[in-house]
């Protein structure tokens, strides 16, 4: 039997262009930032699955992601194997599975648009196509506690479509990327057909959403609150490999101290994620001296550093901050295979040379409330967990800022620092509040409301970033109305696109 008995080329070119559009939709993201291609190749995936069964279809959509996770999330290799001491075939095995679930979303839309709406006309490509997507994106940001990386709409933070971010959040924004992909695909098709009049007006809706996003993105939704204020963020640039390695403690703890002696005339200043690599019980002294020169200077210190859990071997990952009050934020997502090993509970033995020195920590419970920093309410989250929509939306309806402390040195030189950028972009403008973005080693910016960087520290050097942010007051629809009106619009486009499959007219 010859090969294409087995296996048709034809089917082979399909498979092997699906894999190649998920990889050039990574393109869509920081740091290459092609924002038109998170239109174009999911517009490659939805012609090339239109008229293939249920189960190719399958295929198709797994194989798109794994183009698009495996270029996309392919750092968290470095975490396991650089820093998680684990060997390179065995880190690649556990890369590659994690990559193979994530692939299962994009399967998923896939599949159902071809079971469950299986004639191909206008309502499956800019109905049941946008709403199929979303909800997989949805669920991805919950299933097994949830990993909204490269939501698709967060590619959009320098275009049009990011107008519509503050009313429906950026799954709302996914919803019209994927609608604009129906859309370019139908035009076409209809061209192809000579039927003019049905391309002109799908050319003209695309047109219309792109041109409404521009108009949106001038509307503040909030406004200031009293005047800018000084901030100065620190960046101690301290390599990975040396951060949790008790002979390099003093040179961290001087490092920060020195970068920090001459700014505290700034009204906050701020170290990054776990910038104390000891246990806070384990270093009081230092500690004090801190609290006293922020009474002293009327600053409001903030730090990332971990609590001890008495009694146990566990962590809290926390943010402490010193001045008029001492307060403090636990992190309650944790970031896997970098603070902790998913299925640990399971897998159990077959994963104790996972010696990962972050893995021991434990998410916070007790419910969040803001850092009072002088007058300023402060959102804080800890380096992934601003990249969770909902979790932002719902920390603090009054905050004036938003504060994500982080340490992206856990996967190198990679994209993973300007996707988790970008996600903080996004969380700026849906929210419509400035954002101070504090990492280890880069990206350290401050984000402007509309999510705009106002000024960032050189990437990978010991820096301090010192400039003025405006806080703001007040709510954007996205955060008074939630995912309500985003899901009414997605259970409409199911219902339309259902009611037009019981009359089986096809597109082509």
């Amino acid at each position: 039997m010859t090969f294409t008995l087995i296996f048709p080329v034809h089917q082979l070119v399909k498979n092997t262009l699906c894999l190649l559009a998920g990889i050039a939709l990574t393109l869509a993201f920081a740091p290459f930032s092609i924002f038109p291609l998170a239109v174009l190749s999911p517009a490659l995936l939805l012609f090339l699955i239109l008229k293939a069964s249920p189960g190719t279809a399958f295929v198709r959509g797994w194989l798109y992601g794994m183009g698009w996770f495996g270029t996309g999330v392919y750092w968290i290799f470095i975490s396991i194997h650089t820093f998680g001491n684990v060997s390179m075939w065995l880190a690649g095995l556990i890369t590659a599975s994690f990559i193979a679930i994530l692939a299962l979303f994009p399967a998923g839309t896939s599949y159902f648009l071809r079971r469950f709406f299986p004639a191909n006309n206008s309502t499956q490509l800019l109905c049941a196509f946008p709403a199929l997507w979303v909800l997989s994106e949805w669920l991805r940001s919950w299933v097994l506690t949830g990993f909204p990386w490269l939501l698709i709409g967060e590619s959009q933070v320098n275009s049009p479509l990011q107008g519509f971010a503050p009313i429906l959040s950026v799954l709302g924004v996914s919803f019209l990327v994927i609608l604009s992909s129906g859309l370019l695909l139908n035009a076409l098709i209809q061209m192809k057909r000579t039927a003019y009049q049905p391309m002109y007006v799908n050319f003209l809706i695309l047109v219309f959403i792109w041109m409404t996003g521009s108009v949106l993105s001038f509307v503040s939704w909030t406004k200031p609150y009293g005047p800018p204020i000084q901030v100065s963020l620190v960046q101690g640039n301290i390599p990975q490999a040396l951060k949790w390695s008790p002979e390099s403690l003093q040179f961290t703890l001087d490092r920060y101290v020195d970068l920090t002696k001459t700014h505290w005339d700034s009204a906050m200043i701020v170290w990054p994620e776990s910038a104390l690599p000891i246990p806070m019980q384990h270093i009081e002294p230092l500690i004090h001296s801190l609290e006293d020169k922020a009474k002293e200077t009327h600053t409001s210190f903030i730090t990332g550093i971990p609590i001890h859990i008495e009694g146990t071997d566990s962590y809290y990952n926390a943010v402490m901050l010193l001045g008029e009050k001492k307060d403090f934020y636990l992190k309650k997502r944790l970031v896997p295979f970098g603070e902790y090993v998913p299925f640990q509970s399971l897998l159990n033995r077959m994963l104790d040379f996972l010696h990962v020195p972050m893995s021991t920590f434990v998410p916070g419970t007790a419910p969040s409330h803001p850092l009072k920093a002088g007058n300023i309410n402060l959102s804080t989250f800890i380096c992934y967990e601003i990249v969770f929509p909902e979790q932002v939306r719902l920390a603090d309806g009054n905050a004036n800022v938003l504060l994500t402390v982080s340490n992206d040195a856990w996967f190198g030189h990679s994209t993973a620092e300007p996707q988790h950028l970008e996600a903080a972009r996004m969380r700026a403008i849906e929210m419509r509040k400035p954002v101070l973005f504090v990492s280890n080693d880069g990206i350290t910016a401050i984000i402007e409301a509309n999510g705009s960087v106002k000024s960032a520290a050189p990437i990978h050097q010991a820096y301090v970033l010192t400039d003025q942010v405006q806080p703001m007051q007040g709510k954007t629809p996205w955060q008074k109305m939630g995912l309500f009106p985003l899901f009414a619009i997605l259970m409409l486009c199911l219902y339309l696109a259902k009611m037009r499959q019981k009359r089986q007219h096809q597109l082509f």
